[in-house]
């Protein structure tokens, strides 16, 4: 599959259908290729995006939305219609990025990358702990943020760092919202702590 989607495709179909996600997945269940492009063009942005939050590389980050669509276009028959379709997609887009930062390769391309690509954003909370200046001690923090276990880690970047809600993130993860705010508080809690330890230290 091609990795750039041709956004002056030539496909017809009623006004009322061109955004009907429901219209378009049918369509791609019986294997329309047009229908199936016109939901790339819709959601690649968005997923790239979501990818690059979490891998911080541009390269990844489009290799990772091609294995998406790949993978979404093989396993189309697996989305009953019980979530959101970009909330399944999205779940699809997580699992792989998942699986590539804990892949062999993923670890040793890290320990060679530049800082400029392992700038992690990390999340500003309302608290005064978080007050940082020091470019030296942002860096360990982001650093600190990821290498979090997994399931600390997830669930806080798509909280902090996409802005998503308690319920997405449990739909994304497929765990109860409980769960999710568990995790989400472990996981400030830690970085807290280890920002107080850093703050200590200087």
């Amino acid at each position: 599959m091609s990795g750039h989607i041709d956004k002056e495709i030539t496909f017809k179909m009623k006004n009322e259908n061109i955004n009907d996600d429901s219209y378009l997945i049918e369509r791609v269940k019986e294997r329309d290729q047009d229908a199936f492009k016109m939901l790339m063009i819709k959601y690649q942005p968005r997923i790239y995006s979501a990818l690059y939050g979490y891998v911080k590389s541009k390269e990844d980050a489009e290799d990772l939305t091609q294995q998406v669509f790949i993978r979404t276009w093989n396993k189309i028959d697996s989305f009953r219609g019980e979530s959101a379709f970009f909330t399944w997609l999205y779940r699809v887009a997580i699992n792989i990025a998942k699986n590539h930062v804990t892949s062999a390769s993923f670890k040793k391309q890290k320990l060679n990358t530049s800082d400029d690509i392992l700038d992690f954003d990390y999340p500003h909370f309302d608290s005064p702990e978080l007050s940082i200046e020091s470019k030296e001690t942002s860096e360990i923090i982001k650093e600190f943020i990821s290498n979090l276990p997994e399931i600390l880690k997830t669930p806080f970047i798509l909280r902090e760092y996409e802005g998503k809600s308690y319920q997405e993130i449990a739909d994304i993860i497929d765990c109860p919202v409980g769960t999710v705010r568990s995790r989400i508080f472990r996981a400030r809690e830690a970085v807290l702590d280890f920002i107080k330890e850093e703050l200590s230290n200087e």
